[in-house]
C-alpha cells in the first residue's frame, strides 16, 4: 500500500469567465508502495476520541517568495469580507507538484498545499512529524492539520462537504484537500488524499501525489469516491482568510449542525438505496459526532453486514468509539484484531483495543496496546495520555 491515508482574498488574476491563472511545477515519478470484507458484527464504555497531537513551535524557515499577484490583501474593511460567488471556473497558481514516496500520500499532499503559501516544507519533513514510522499506513487529517498549525497557518477539518462548497472555496482562492477512496490494481481499495486547485464546467483539477499534476476528475466521480470518508475536507489558510472561511463553511465550525446535516443526508441516501454500505457507515460516523453511540453502533452493524472494504478501519475509527460507548468492548477487540491481521503498524487500532481492554479491567494488556501504539507513532498524543491517566 503506497497511499497513506495514502486563505483572505483571491490569490490570482481573474481571466474571462472567472478563472484564475494556474502555474504548476512537475517533479519525479512516484515510488510505488482492496475489497475484502470487514467482518460483520457479533453482538464497547470509556470512549476516548482521537486527540490531535500537541502542536509544538515550528521554527521559521526560508520560504519561496510569493508572487505579488498571489499575496493576500489585509481584511481591513467590512466590504473586503465579502466572499466571491461561485465562478464558472477557477485555477489557482503557485502550487508545486510532487510525487509521493512510500506510504507518503498525506505528507506529500500537505507539502503541495503549503507550497501555495510560499512554504518549502518537504514531504520528508512533514512525514517526520506526522508519521515517524515510514510504514504507517495512515496519516489522519488532524495530524496534517497539526503540522500546518505549527507552520503558522490556520486549519479547518469539515465533513459532509459538497461539490458546490469545494467550488466556492476555490473561487475564493482557497485550495482544498479532500480524503477519498481509490482503487488501484493490485493494491485494491485504499484511502487517498487529493489537493483540489481548480475546476471548470464539468470537473475538478487536482494535484495528485500518485497520479501526477493537473489530474482531472469529474464532479460526480469525485463525490462517489469522497463519500467513503463522509466527504471530509481539510482547508489550510492564513489568518487573513478566517472570516471568509467562516462565511463559506459555517457549519464546519459548529459540529452539532454539521453532523445533524450529515445524518439527514446519509438517511436520504439510505432511503434511496438501503444496501448502501458507505451511507450506513457515514450515518454511524455522524451519529458518533452527535454522541448518539447506540444508534451509531446499529448503523455500523448494518454497514458491516452489507460489506465494507477490509481497510476501512485503517482510516476511520467511528465503530471503535460507538462500540466502546455502547458497552461492547469485546466487539472492539475483535474488530481491532481483524484490522491488525497482517498489518500491525496501525497505532489507532492498538489504541482503541487498549481502551477496550481497560474497560474489561485488563490493565496490563491495555498498557501493552498503548505502548505498541506509541512504538508505531511516538507522537500519538491519545496513547500518551492513556498511559499516564489510567
Amino acid at each position: 500500500m503506497l497511499l497513506a491515508v495514502c486563505v483572505g482574498v483571491i490569490f490570482g488574476t481573474l481571466l474571462g469567465g472567472g478563472a484564475l491563472v494556474l502555474t504548476v511545477v512537475n517533479s519525479a515519478p512516484p515510488e510505488h508502495t482492496a475489497r475484502a470484507q470487514i467482518p460483520p458484527t457479533t453482538t464497547a464504555t470509556l470512549a476516548s476520541p482521537i486527540l490531535p497531537i500537541t502542536p509544538a513551535p515550528l521554527a521559521p524557515r526560508p520560504t519561496t517568495p510569493v508572487p505579488t499577484a498571489l499575496r493576500p490583501t489585509p481584511l481591513a474593511t467590512r466590504a473586503s469580507l465579502d466572499v466571491t460567488a461561485i465562478q464558472p471556473g477557477a485555477a489557482l497558481r503557485g502550487v508545486k507538484h510532487d510525487y509521493q514516496h512510500w506510504n507518503n500520500c498525506g505528507p506529500t499532499t500537505l507539502e503541495m498545499d503549503l507550497s501555495f503559501f510560499g512554504r518549502t516544507d518537504t514531504q520528508a519533513e512533514i512525514a517526520a512529524f506526522t508519521k515517524p514510522n515510514p510504514d504507517d499506513r495512515n496519516v489522519r487529517p488532524d495530524e496534517l492539520a497539526a503540522y500546518a498549525q505549527r507552520a503558522g497557518l490556520k486549519t479547518l477539518i469539515g465533513e459532509n462537504g459538497t461539490v458546490d462548497r469545494l467550488k466556492w472555496l476555490l473561487s475564493n482562492g482557497v485550495p482544498v484537500i479532500v480524503e477519498t477512496a481509490m482503487v488501484k490494481a493490485p493494491q485494491g481499495w485504499m484511502g487517498h488524499y487529493r489537493l483540489l486547485i481548480g475546476y471548470d464546467a464539468t470537473q475538478f483539477n487536482t494535484m495528485d501525489s500518485y497520479e501526477g499534476a493537473n489530474v482531472k476528475i469529474k464532479f460526480d466521480d469525485l463525490d462517489a469516491e469522497w463519500r467513503a470518508f463522509n466527504r471530509l475536507y481539510l482547508v489550510v489558510y492564513p489568518d487573513t482568510q478566517a472570516a471568509r472561511i467562516r462565511t463559506i463553511a459555517p457549519d464546519a465550525f459548529d459540529p452539532s449542525t454539521m453532523y445533524t446535516n450529515a445524518v439527514t443526508r446519509a438517511r436520504a441516501e439510505i432511503e434511496k438505496n438501503p444496501n448502501d454500505a458507505f451511507a450506513q457507515f457515514n450515518l454511524g460516523s455522524s451519529l458518533v459526532g452527535l454522541k448518539q453511540s447506540a444508534q451509531a453502533a446499529t448503523a455500523f452493524d448494518r454497514a458491516r453486514a452489507l460489506g465494507l472494504p477490509s481497510r476501512m478501519l485503517w482510516y476511520q475509527f467511528g465503530p471503535y468509539e460507538a462500540y466502546l460507548n455502547s458497552n461492547r468492548p469485546n466487539d472492539v477487540i475483535a474488530l481491532a484484531d481483524a484490522t491488525l491481521n497482517g498489518t500491525d503498524d496501525l497505532e489507532e487500532s492498538h489504541y482503541y483495543k487498549g481502551l477496550a481492554l481497560r474497560a474489561l479491567k485488563r490493565e496490563t494488556d491495555a498498557r501493552h496496546e498503548f505502548e505498541t501504539a506509541l512504538q508505531w507513532n511516538k507522537n500519538y498524543r491519545a496513547a500518551q495520555i492513556a498511559l499516564t491517566t489510567p
